[in-house]
């Protein structure tokens, strides 16, 4: 997230949820109009990109 600027850093933190384990999550219907979908079902397209993150590279 380093290349995010601090008012954008401040509303992904706001919508960030986090297990009693300590892993971080965010609910796609929140997280939906922070990146410009008009619906969170869009997000469906984005599954690679959520495998890729959750390996940790």
């Amino acid at each position: 997230m380093a290349d995010l600027k601090a008012e954008e850093y401040k509303t992904f933190e706001g919508i960030k949820h986090s297990r009693g384990d300590g892993t971080e999550f965010w609910y796609a219907r929140e997280l939906a109009p922070v990146l410009d979908y008009a619906k969170w079902e869009n997000f469906s397209n984005l599954k690679p990109v959520i495998i890729f993150l959750r390996s940790g590279k």
